[in-house]
């Protein structure tokens, strides 16, 4: 076995500890508790009205509606819950680092909380607000579509480090007709589910490289709080059309250069972020030293804005610069992406919630098939080649993106208030 190949590398440093399987087990129970209540929530619903809920609660009405154990109160309740478990796991990897004695990641860990506090601290004094956009009751159809959008979307999204929202915002978008700030809201909230749900896999693996994430996601949370004001004041129109270009610039990025650069198997490694995992598809051994850390905290601060703004999870940017230019194998990129992605999107999802662009008529099936979809998408990843993961990838990037054009130019469904 290689889960002890990191470890044994480096037997006389603090960083020898991994923190990978508690943090798994931690995220996996706190994961399981949010979506049983949203999924109670649900089901009370469609008990006492026929439907799931519609629109948002806000922050004010929020203790009150519990307090009348009111079904959307309660599955609101879930998603605030989903929410904040990322800071919370974030928070005990620090306290496990900090056990070791491993000053630096622990200090990295407390600097990305005061972030996350940042980001939470901004969304409150914002105010609380009931959105620019309006969705009319969708029909069960369409929301049984979204359900089935979002398991697709996870599946693909864990295995490339996307998140998920890079292709269920724009499906919402351009097939369902979600208005594009509140396909945003639900695509942030299933960027932390699939998140969760393919990090916890992933960790169990051991393919996640935890130190090299931190580090990368302390730019990235600046990003990220920084897009999260900015989401709340643009037109709709103008994040479809920055959504449209980034996703197709991706996949440019991803034909021009299918193989990424050759990974870097040992060397300097003075922040001690080299990487090691067993790739059950190859079953190999992979070991590598991520190159270019600077560039990549670069990229990071974009990806942040671009998390913040579109509800991404950073990992549009991230996977294929730690890919590409950082050298990394495209698993151990995706995988980090993925374990890092609610971090990032919980320094601005709150936002999006506080100013009312979280509709749980569509954030709901969004959930559940997320968590369908990312649980599916990680075990599939055990036994995909990188090189069809990153065909299959540019395809569906470029779709969408030509999806969003069109919708630019009044071509395909009309969102309503965009």
């Amino acid at each position: 076995m290689t889960y002890g190949l990191r470890a044994a590398s480096r037997s006389e440093s603090p960083r020898a500890h991994d923190p990978s399987a508690s943090v798994a087990v931690l995220i996996r129970a706190l994961l399981a508790v949010g979506v049983v209540v949203v999924m109670v929530g649900g089901a009370l619903a469609l008990i006492r009205d026929g439907r799931l809920p519609i629109g948002s609660i806000p922050p004010a009405l929020l203790t009150e509606g519990l307090a009348r154990f009111e079904p959307a109160a309660l599955a609101m309740l879930g998603i605030l819950l989903l929410l904040a478990t990322p800071p919370i796991a974030l928070t005990w990897i620090g306290v496990s680092f900090a056990r070791e004695g491993d000053r630096r990641f622990a200090g990295i860990v407390a600097g990305l909380l005061g972030l996350i506090v940042v980001g939470l601290l901004a969304a409150l004094l914002a105010g609380a607000g009931e959105g620019s956009e309006s969705l009319p009751p969708p029909s069960g159809l369409m929301q049984l579509g979204v359900l089935v959008a979002a398991a697709a979307s996870g599946a693909l999204g864990v295995q490339v480090g996307l998140g998920g929202a890079a292709f269920l915002v724009p499906i919402l978008s351009g097939f369902f007709g979600v208005p594009m700030k509140l396909a945003i809201g639900a695509g942030a909230v299933s960027v932390v589910v699939n998140s969760l749900a393919g990090a916890s896999s992933y960790l169990r693996d051991r393919i996640p490289n935890i130190r090299l994430g931190l580090i990368l996601e302390l730019p990235t949370l600046v990003g990220a709080v920084a897009g999260g004001l900015i989401v709340v004041a643009v037109a709709p129109s103008v994040l479809r059309g920055v959504f449209a270009v980034v996703l197709l610039g991706l996949a440019i990025r991803v034909v021009t250069r299918p193989g990424g650069g050759e990974v870097v198997r040992e060397g300097a490694d003075p922040l001690g972020v080299a990487g090691a995992y067993h790739d059950r598809a190859s079953g190999e051994d992979v070991t590598y030293v991520p190159q270019r850390l600077r560039l990549g905290a670069a990229a990071g601060l974009v990806g942040g804005v671009l998390s913040g703004m579109l509800g991404l999870a950073g990992g549009v940017i991230k996977t294929p610069v730690m890919h590409s230019i950082m050298r990394m194998p495209v698993k151990a990129a995706a995988a980090t992406s993925v374990l890092m992605g609610g971090f990032t999107v919980s320094a601005s999802a709150y936002m999006y919630y506080v100013h009312g662009i979280i509709d749980l008529s569509i954030a709901i099936p969004a959930v559940l098939g997320i968590q369908i979809g990312s649980r599916t998408g990680a075990r599939m990843s055990r036994h995909v080649s990188g090189t069809v993961l990153e065909r299959v990838l540019a395809v569906v990037l470029t779709g969408l993106g030509v999806v969003l054009v069109l919708q630019l130019f009044g071509v395909g469904p009309g969102p309503t208030g965009s």
